[in-house]
């Protein structure tokens, strides 16, 4: 248990180091926000290095993979201490204080502590479950584990293998032009607990969902109040889904959290905050290196930054700030495209037929399943009615909602045009799955909808528009 510990804590260092780096001239975000974006993105970076190692042929066995993380967070320490740049910020205890305060009324202070003890009761079932349960659903460890285990007891990446066996293709129902990304991840939890247990080479999953859940709290707080953050995180945490996604070793929940982040960072990119286009970069390269539908994401993202860019040249926007840092940081998931098109992997699951019909019932088929409220909540279904009462929406929202419904789009497209599924089973558990990797940013511009409401309200109230609100 200890050694699995570090195998997170590790990671956790790397990008804490890097986010502080990339936001010490940012003053607004604290520990909490720092640690939540660090341990997803020392993640990313830990595997893609790991990649590299394996296909120019070095063992990953522990010291070859922890060596050169450890002198890159050796350097990385010198250089903050160099250029002055503050680690450890003074920790807010905001939430404690208006529990435990004088200047709240008991109905919101009783309300707080039952959305606060939802919140720790869900993430801490999960961990348990998580701690309890070994690999148990078969596509899991078909698709993910089987392919670690015998990377981790090869000690490779099978490149030296057969063609029918190449990459670990021949393994169970492994596709081999899935990114490696989540065996990876497992690949290095093994190399720490010195076999591959099937209970702790998870362990990585519930923290991405505790980084997430945690970052859009302090996200949401910080926009409007920490009553309406905390009823919102408790709709979002109530997907059984997502439970289950986060006890498992699915890559939905990791590709879920660096949409979401890459959206966020995006958002707080407009705003002129120094270092988020990096971090916008590096969390959308994550995302192409963790499954092969990220580019139907990242792709209208960077169209989106490049329309912001075009639209706000000569306005203290420049390029070294912004699409320099950005386009830079993408070049982290190069490696695996050249790899992947040098060997002609493809995209998509090798069992996935493409015969192109017209079945635009199959749109509707998805409306009824999103209607059904069975593995979400109401995020789906209420934010068509909010962004109607929203009224006129920001440029800033429609920047951030078009990658996210352009990707939603890609799959009912895929649904309307394929007969590949068919199936009632295959239908239902894709609509689902894709659905969880962007139910994040749909609860987050949910969110941002239920802000502009509020400003709205309040300017009609007091007979002036707040300015937030009529920002662009």
């Amino acid at each position: 248990m200890i050694t699995a510990l570090v195998a997170l804590v590790i990671p956790l260092m790397l990008g804490f180091l890097i986010v502080s780096l990339l936001l010490q001239h940012d003053t607004t975000s604290g520990l909490a926000e720092r640690f939540c974006l660090a341990y997803p993105l020392g993640m990313g970076i830990v595997t893609v290095q790991m990649f590299l190692l394996a296909i120019v042929h070095v063992p990953l066995k522990l010291w070859y993979v922890a060596a050169p993380i450890m002198i890159e967070i050796a350097g990385l320490s010198l250089w903050t201490r160099k250029r002055n740049v503050v680690l450890i910020k003074a920790p807010s205890f905001g939430l404690l204080s208006e529990i435990f305060g004088a200047g709240s009324n008991w109905i919101k202070k009783v309300s707080l502590v039952i959305l606060t003890a939802l919140v720790t009761v869900k993430i801490a079932s999960i961990f348990m479950e998580t701690c309890l349960r070994p690999i148990f659903a078969w596509d899991s460890f078909a698709n993910w584990s089987a392919g670690a285990k015998a990377f981790f007891y090869s000690h490779g990446l099978l490149l030296d293998a057969s063609p029918e066996d190449f990459f670990g293709k021949g393994l169970l129902n492994r596709n081999a032009n899935y990114p490696p990304h989540n065996p990876l991840l497992q690949v290095w939890m093994s190399l720490w607990i010195e076999h591959f247990d099937e209970v702790f080479v998870k362990l990585w999953s519930p923290v991405y969902l505790l980084s997430m859940s945690v970052y859009l709290y302090v996200i949401m707080a910080r926009e409007t109040s920490r009553l309406i953050s905390l009823a919102i995180l408790v709709l979002f945490l109530s997907s059984p889904l997502m439970s289950l996604h986060s006890f498992e070793v699915y890559s939905d929940v990791p590709l879920s959290v660096y949409i979401l982040f890459a959206l966020i960072m995006f958002l707080y990119s407009m705003r002129g905050k120094d270092g988020y286009w990096a971090l916008m970069g590096l969390f959308s390269a994550e995302a192409l290196f963790t499954k092969d539908e990220a580019p139907f994401f990242v792709l209208p993202l960077l169209l989106a930054a490049a329309v912001f860019l075009w639209q706000n040249k000569g306005q203290g926007i420049t390029l070294r700030k912004s699409a320099i840092p950005l386009f830079a940081s993408l070049f982290l998931a190069v490696p695996w495209f050249v790899f992947k098109f040098t060997h002609k992997l493809g995209f998509g699951a090798d069992y996935v037929t493409v015969e192109l019909t017209l079945r635009p019932e199959m749109v509707w088929q998805v409306i009824l399943l999103i209607a059904s409220l069975a593995n979400f909540n109401v995020f789906f279904l209420f934010i068509p009615l909010l962004a109607i009462l929203a009224g006129r929406p920001k440029k800033e929202f429609i920047l951030l909602g078009v990658p996210v419904l352009c990707y939603a789009s890609f799959f009912i497209t895929v649904y309307a045009l394929t007969v590949f599924f068919s199936g009632k089973l295959m239908f239902e558990a894709a609509v689902f799955r894709n659905m969880l990797t962007y139910y994040p940013s749909v609860c987050f511009l949910t969110f941002l909808l239920i802000k502009t409401i509020i400003l709205r309200w309040d300017g009609v109230q007091t007979g002036s528009i707040s300015p937030k609100y009529l920002s662009p």
